[in-house]
Formats: structure tokens, C-alpha cells, sequence
């Protein structure tokens, strides 16, 4: 039968392409990993992987307990850690993926309260993760999701938590700045500023520019938004952020918003969770305070 231990030596040969390197991850013999895997080949009357020299490959049967070990080992760990975390008599952490860089100023808003009110949960936000977010997700690397864009996954439930409309921001002295709204052709001889996120899911380009065909002359991306408004003071380019990220800045400093194109662009923000972890009460708390901040 297959064992996690099988699961794990496979991955780790994936990963490491060597029987030795394999060993040395998992703090174990080479003796012992090859004898694990002769039973199970024994087992399964097939070879699980073959070796060319020192590197081992992996057969198409060892592929299929691959993607096994890849679908199940998150959820162990995931499971003996919330296990861990009960027996302390604790709730444990929730974990939050951001793909919506200035959702972090609203979500600083919640996480006081929500602390406040409990008190056996620790909160992880991860704003900057490597791996895609419905993946990460789906993988337990997180508990939750904050995006505009969810997708249709069967294994995931997507919440709207609020409204909000795109806007573009100028300095007060800005040519622009007399507008109610700009139209696409207006951009072209401008320099656009964004956050470092790819242009297929800038709202900026996929609804606005790239549908009639216009770019702006330059596009610059910066991390945070405290210097991206710098920039826009400094006469360096417009901007494009959610309006009431914008309305907040416009307190402090000389900026103005405008509709992008005569009735705007309009988005809504989801918070995504595993179809599984909806009975969550600490999960579905967090949610709730969410849609009412």
C-alpha cells in the first residue's frame, strides 16, 4: 500500500534528481529509501522510477504518485499542524495571500478587531508569493485570498467583500486634472504608473487601454503606494489605484481622481477559502468583519 513515507521520497527525488541528495533532505539512509520503494514496486508490480547513472527518473507510474504527493502531503502538514495547534489549546493561524497590493492598507483595518476579538489566532499575511494564489490556496499554503479576479473553481468559494471603482490619479496641476474622465487615446503620450504586477491583470490595460488599442508612452511600476503618490506630486506620471485608496491620499496631498472612460471601471474584491473550510468559524469571522469594515 502506499505510505506517506512513499509520497515524501518521491517528491524529495523530484526535487533532488539523486538518490543521495533525496536521503539527505529526508534525513535518511540511501539503503533505507531504496528498500522503501522495493516493496512498494513489489507492491504495485511495477518500476516507480529508473536510474541513469547516479540520477534517478521517474516512471509514469512514479509521475502518478508524484502528483499524489503533491495534492496530499499539504493537507497532512496543514492538518497536523491545526492538530498541533488545538492541543495547545489554540486556534492556530490564518494565513492570507494578497493579489491586490493596495487591499493591504484596507486590510490593516480588520486585523486589530479581529485580533481583539480572537484571541487564539495569529494572522500571516503574505503579499508577495512566488507561487499563483488560487494554486497556493488549493496547496493549503494559505487559508485565504484576497483578489478582484477569482475564478471559477469548483474546490473554492469566492465572497464579495466590497465594491470599488479604478480611477486614475493626477497632481492638482496635472493637464488633466480640469477632466471629469479621461478616454484611452488620452493616455498615449503619458507615463503610467502601477504597481509590479503583470499587464494582463492590470484592470488599466485590460478593460481600458488594450481594447482600443492604446498604450501609454511610458509605464513604470512601483512596490508601494506612499511613493507611487510621491511620483504623481512630482509631476513623474498619473497613476491608476482604487478610489478609496485614492480619496485617503487626496486628504494629504495635492492629488485629483478621475474615471477611466465616461462610466468608469467598476471591480469588486473576494475573499477566497477552501469549499472545505466554510465551516471555519474563526475563518468565516474574519470574513464577516470584512464585509462590514
Amino acid at each position: 500500500m502506499i505510505e506517506r513515507q512513499h509520497l515524501m521520497i518521491i517528491q524529495a527525488v523530484d526535487e533532488t534528481g539523486t538518490l543521495t541528495a533525496a536521503a539527505e533532505k529526508l534525513c535518511l539512509t540511501q539503503s533505507a529509501l531504496s528498500h522503501s520503494i522495493k516493496k512498494l514496486e513489489y507492491f504495485l508490480k511495477t518500476d516507480i522510477w529508473i536510474k541513469d547513472g547516479r540520477v534517478l527518473y521517474l516512471t509514469q507510474a512514479g509521475k502518478h504518485i508524484l502528483s499524489l504527493a503533491n495534492r496530499i502531503l499539504p493537507q497532512l502538514n496543514h492538518a497536523e499542524l491545526m492538530i498541533s495547534h488545538i492541543a495547545k489549546g489554540q486556534k492556530g493561524v490564518l494565513r492570507i495571500g494578497m493579489e491586490c497590493h493596495p487591499c493591504y492598507q484596507w486590510l490593516l483595518k480588520i486585523v486589530a478587531p479581529y485580533l481583539n476579538m480572537w484571541h487564539d489566532v495569529d494572522i500571516d499575511v503574505i503579499q508577495k508569493f512566488q507561487f499563483g494564489g488560487v494554486g497556493a490556496l488549493l496547496n493549503y499554503d494559505i487559508d485565504l485570498l484576497v483578489t478582484p479576479d477569482p475564478p471559477v473553481q469548483e474546490k473554492l468559494n469566492f465572497l464579495p467583500v466590497f465594491d470599488y471603482e479604478q480611477v486614475l490619479v493626477v497632481h492638482n496641476t496635472h493637464e488633466f486634472a480640469q477632466y471629469d474622465y479621461v478616454r484611452p487615446q488620452d493616455m498615449i503620450n503619458q507615463t503610467l504608473i502601477t504597481y509590479p504586477v503583470d499587464i494582463q491583470r492590470l484592470d488599466i490595460y485590460t478593460q481600458f487601454l488594450l481594447p482600443e488599442h492604446c498604450t501609454p508612452k511610458n509605464h513604470k511600476t512601483i512596490e508601494t503606494t506612499d511613493i507611487m503618490m510621491q511620483m504623481v506630486c512630482a509631476g513623474r506620471g498619473v497613476a491608476a489605484l482604487p478610489k478609496w485608496l485614492a480619496y485617503e491620499y487626496a486628504q494629504k496631498i495635492p492629488i485629483k481622481t478621475l474615471r477611466l472612460g465616461n462610466s468608469g471601471i467598476h471591480k469588486h474584491i473576494y475573499l477566497g477559502i477552501r469549499e472545505t473550510d466554510k465551516n471555519i468559524d474563526y475563518l468565516m469571522s474574519f470574513i464577516d468583519m470584512a464585509k462590514n469594515i
